[in-house]
């Protein structure tokens, strides 16, 4: 006899369960609803692009960088057990030229190990105070690769965990049929 082409649980075998139907259901609705929500998962990365590169323009356009002077010593580069420095930051004291030609002075964030005198390059905003610097184009790509990414994951491990409840609900189903078919046997054989 030939076997006819199809998918296993569509075809009438006795031996092929119900629940073994309804599982491979789910099974291709699990997978149906993951490819679904790529393009949601896409959207949401599209869209939180547009947002970090709107900030990024933004930040560009108020901020500026500048050279500053360090006025004290930055805590010394400590080092691990195996001589790899660490990288670490430091806040310390520092002059800079601040918008409109102002000397100003403050407080900036650094590597540790630096000097009275070295020179680094700070950003500040509009009233002269040092900020973060701007966010770039790759950084809002990075945001919205992680968002896009983790959106879908979400998604993924949420339809995952129910089909794997699913999947264990008709697994004890499937036992409890078994035990039951066991027991009639069982009570055939002793008549």
């Amino acid at each position: 006899m030939k076997a006819r082409p199809g998918l296993s649980f569509t075809r009438r075998n006795p031996l092929v369960r119900w629940s073994d139907r309804l599982e491979a259901a789910l099974m291709i609705g699990a997978v149906l609803l993951a490819l679904l929500a790529i393009p949601f998962a896409a959207a949401a990365g599209s869209g939180a692009y547009a947002e970090g590169r709107e900030r990024a323009a933004e930040q560009a356009a108020n901020r500026q960088e500048t050279t500053a002077v360090l006025l004290a010593d930055a805590p010394p580069v400590h080092v691990r057990l195996d001589g790899v420095p660490l990288e670490e930051k430091a806040e310390v004291a520092a002059r800079w030229t601040g918008p409109g030609g102002l000397i100003r002075e403050g407080v900036v964030t650094v590597d540790t190990g630096m000097v009275t005198g070295n020179e680094v390059r700070i950003w500040l905003d509009a009233r002269g105070h040092p900020v973060e610097a701007p966010v770039t184009d790759t950084d809002a790509l990075s945001q919205a690769i992680g968002v896009g990414t983790g959106l879908w994951l979400g998604w993924l491990t949420l339809v995952a965990t129910v089909f794997l409840a699913c999947r264990a609900a008709l697994g004890r189903s499937r036992a409890a049929e078994w035990a039951r078919e066991w027991e009639q046997l069982a009570w055939k054989e002793k008549r």
